[in-house]
Parts: C-alpha cells; structure tokens; sequence
C-alpha cells in the first residue's frame, strides 16, 4: 500500500529532477557528454548489435491504413544509413487538418505524448509504413518513445502565441540557433512533421548530413555547434528543409541540427522511435 502512494510522484519528481538540471548550465553540459560519451562513443555498434540480437520487445500495435502509397521503405532506410535522414513524403491533408482542428480545441503551446489523445497523430506514429521504416532501420522491433507537437512563434505572430497554454515549464535545453545533436538512444528515428507551410523565415529544421554516426571525444565535447563553425567545417552538408504542410522528414538526430529563428510561425510535430529505451513518465500538465 505504501508503494502505491508513491508511484503516482514517480513523473512529477522525474520532471522536477529534469528542470534543476536544466537550469544549471554546466551540470547539463557535463551530464550531456557523459551521456553522450556512453550511448555515441567507441561502445556504440556493440550495443547497437546487443540489443537488435536480444530484442524481446513485444511488437507495436499498428494501423493499416495506407496513408503513404508513394513512400517505398528501403529507399527511406537507406538514405538514412548513409546520410542521416531521408525526405520528400507528406502526410495527407485530412490529417493536418484534424490536427491542426485538435490545437484548437486544446489551445496548448507544447504538447507531450499528444498521440494518447489525438486519433490522427496515433494513426501517423503507428502507421504500418511508418513503423517498418522504422524496424527497418533499427534492426529490431521499435519502442514509440515519445510524441512532440510545438508550437513556434516569431515577432511576427507574436500576437497569435497570446491565449495559449504551456504544458510544461522546462527550460530550453541548448543555446538558441545553435546545432546540436541528441541522445535519445544508442539507434533511433525520429520523424519529423509540418504541420503549417514552412519557408525561410517559419524557423525550418535545418541538419548537417552524414554527421549521425558514432561520434569523435572532441565531437562529444561540443555538442554545441554555432553557425560560423558549422559552415567553416560542413559547408554544403547543412541542409535546410522547406515545405507545404504536411511534410515529412525521417532523420537520426544524433546528427547535428537545429531549429532556425522563427520570424512568423510553425507548429511541427516530432514522432520518436528508439531501440531499447523505457518511454519517460508522463508530463505534469501545467497553466
């Protein structure tokens, strides 16, 4: 009886324990290479190969619905292995629209885990094609991790941000217009979605190709990229991604990337699958 007054603190002090660490700038900055040091560092094809050959996850639950005839799996597949992300599909328009229609009812700025109460973005993340691409890639049964859906909004459409809820106060996790990468797992796909027409000045995700693969000490160590370094040693592998909504873009994001500066607005919306990692607990929603 005991153990189940505790449980239901288990989230909130998961997330309390997140936004302390957030807020001190240097203990994240250790933690994150540390982290990344064990997931993206020397030991990561050995555990990438460990758990595809002792995976014992119980298959996803999927949706048959063909919302992707044109999406061939293996072209996507490899595209990823070999540059890090993959592009050129949408989803189609009655779903953006069904989502678009469930941000209005719930009037949010950010939402997590928003696949638990929006049939449509349950139906993308679990999407027969979808989930392939993802088994595919991962080389084992995939765990949805993790839904996103955000809201971004610029000087521009500052005035549209007002009347909306933030159901989460954590702090931003890497400095502003600087790429990063991320370690969700030793392998993941995340799929990214757009959700309004993206051009130059909505704040477009923008990677670096070919930089997903296991990563260097030094790499490890600064897993904050500005600009002008990022040119100077990419160059022409910085790779904008534009589009009508509903585009999609599958993408490692053990790459480097980052989200430009939004002037007008965007609502995108990000499905992460991993290989071996529990989903976190669910987000305390806060006004």
């Amino acid at each position: 009886m005991k153990g189940a007054k505790v449980l239901p603190q288990i989230p909130q002090l998961y997330h309390q324990l997140r936004i302390l660490l957030h807020k001190n700038r240097w203990m994240l900055r250790f933690m994150q290479m540390v982290r990344g040091w064990l997931i993206l560092g020397p030991f990561r094809q050995h555990a990438i190969r460990y758990y595809q050959r002792r995976n014992h996850v119980r298959p996803m639950r999927v949706e048959r619905h063909d919302l992707f005839p044109k999406l061939e799996v293996d072209p996507v597949v490899n595209s990823l292995n070999e540059r890090g992300y993959a592009n050129g599909w949408k989803i189609p328009e009655e779903y953006v629209a069904r989502i678009i229609q469930y941000t209005k009812d719930t009037k949010f700025l950010k939402y997590w885990d928003p696949h638990r109460e929006c049939e449509a973005i349950d139906q993308i993340a679990r999407n027969e094609k979808l989930v392939e691409v993802a088994r595919k890639y991962l080389g084992a049964e995939p765990i949805l991790w993790l839904t996103q859906l955000k809201w971004s909004f610029g000087n521009k459409a500052d005035k549209e941000r007002q009347g909306l809820l933030s159901s989460s106060n954590v702090p931003v996790q890497y400095d502003g217009d600087a790429f990063h990468y991320d370690t969700l797992d030793f392998k993941s796909l995340t799929v990214f979605i757009y959700l309004t027409d993206v051009d130059a000045s909505c704040g477009p995700h923008i990677l670096i190709e070919n930089t997903h693969k296991t990563k260097s000490f030094g790499e490890i160590c600064r897993i904050i990229l500005n600009d002008t370094v990022a040119q100077q040693r990419f160059g022409d592998r910085i790779k904008p991604m534009l589009g009508e909504k509903g585009t999609m873009v599958f993408e490692e994001t053990s790459a480097f990337h980052k989200a430009s500066r939004c002037q007008t607005k965007r609502l995108m919306l990000s499905i992460d699958y991993v290989l071996q990692r529990s989903p976190p607990p669910e987000r305390p929603v806060m006004a």
